[in-house]
C-alpha cells in the first residue's frame, strides 16, 4: 500500500501489516506492542530532525524488517547535520523514557523498553544510528573510503562477540533474538557498505 504525504510516499509492505496483526493477537503481555510504539517514536525523531534540516524523505517504508527512510539523491545536509539526524532517533527514545518513568510500574517498563531501543541503535556498527554517527564523525577528519573501512572493522568487532553471546544464549535457553539481530545487522551492514542515502531503523 502506498500513501502520498506531500513529497513523501508512505509505503506499507504486507509483511509489516501481518507482523503488526500477529503481534497484537499473540502478545498478551503487551511488550512487543510497546516496543513497536517505541520504534515508531524513534523513527519520528529522525523525520522531525530531517524536516528541521530542510530535507524531506522521498519515502518511508514499513516492512517486516523494520522502518526505512529513503532519502533523495539531493541530500542537503552536511556532516554535522547528518550526525544530528542519526542521533535524533535515540534522543527521541530517551525523551520518551524520561516521560514514562515517573508513572507507575507499567509506564516504567515502557520506559525501559524505549531506553533499550535507543541504546541498541547507538551501537557503533552500521546500519544502526551509532555506526552512521561514527561514519560521519570520522568523515570530518578523513576521507569517506577510510572512514568506511574503519567503520567496517569496528562493526565486525562489535558484531562478532554479539553473535557469540547470541549463540551461547540460543544453546542455553533457546532464545534466538540476539543471534538473529547479529546476523541481520551483519547481512545488511556488510552488503550495503557505502550507502548514506537511507536512514534505516
Amino acid at each position: 500500500m502506498k500513501i502520498n504525504l506531500g513529497k513523501t510516499a508512505l509505503k506499507i509492505d504486507m509483511s509489516f501489516a501481518a507482523a503488526v496483526t500477529l503481534t497484537l493477537i499473540l502478545d498478551e503481555s503487551g511488550v512487543c506492542a510497546c516496543a513497536l510504539f517505541c520504534c515508531m517514536v524513534h523513527e519520528a525523531g529522525h523525520i522531525i530532525c530531517l524536516w528541521i534540516a530542510g530535507e524531506r524523505p522521498s519515502s518511508v517504508v514499513l516492512s517486516f524488517y523494520g522502518v526505512k527512510l529513503e532519502r533523495g539523491f539531493s541530500c542537503v545536509c552536511g556532516k554535522t547535520e547528518e550526525i544530528l539526524i542519526y542521533a535524533a532517533g535515540p534522543a527521541a527514545n530517551a525523551l520518551l523514557s524520561a516521560a514514562f518513568f515517573p508513572f507507575g510500574e507499567k509506564a516504567r517498563a515502557a520506559a525501559v523498553i524505549s531506553l533499550f531501543v535507543g541504546l541498541f541503535n547507538m551501537l557503533p556498527c552500521r546500519p544502526l544510528d551509532g555506526g552512521n554517527i561514527l561514519f560521519f564523525a570520522l568523515c570530518r577528519f578523513t576521507d569517506e573510503d577510510r572512514a568506511e573501512k574503519i567503520c567496517f572493522w569496528i562493526s565486525a568487532a562489535v558484531l562478532l562477540p554479539m553473535a557469540a553471546a547470541g549463540l551461547a544464549l540460543l544453546l542455553k535457553s533457546g532464545n534466538i533474538t540476539l543471534i538473529a539481530a547479529s546476523c541481520y545487522l551483519a547481512a545488511v551492514g556488510f552488503t550495503e557498505r557505502g550507502g548514506i542515502k537511507n536512514v534505516k531503523i
